[in-house]
């Protein structure tokens, strides 16, 4: 009595689907004009420290996603965007020791 591989069958559970394909939530025409010179557009992908949003929270594919990272990169590199916020003062974050 020949059976069949147990790696073909799966009991009780539903086949396997592929993911579904992920689109961007901006607008086509926003997207091709993704540039390092469009400050404006750029500011909406940082966080108020300077940090780039993942793509889960912007919603960009990851080709999208890519040339976005790399346009604030170049921005900051020429001085078009800061890498920190310059207006937070600059903790070391420990206990302070005075030396009495």
């Amino acid at each position: 009595m020949a059976r069949g591989n147990k790696s073909d069958r799966r009991r009780g559970k539903a086949p396997i689907k592929a993911e579904a394909r992920r689109y961007s939530k901006l607008p086509r025409e926003e997207l091709d004009k993704i540039d390092y010179k469009n400050i404006a557009l750029l500011q909406r992908f940082i966080t108020e420290r300077g940090k780039i949003r993942s793509r889960r929270v912007t919603g960009l594919s990851r080709r999208d996603q890519t040339k976005m990272a790399r346009a604030v990169k170049r921005a900051r590199e020429l001085g078009l965007l800061p890498y920190v916020d310059s207006s937070r003062a600059v903790t070391t974050g420990g206990r302070s020791r005075g030396r009495d």
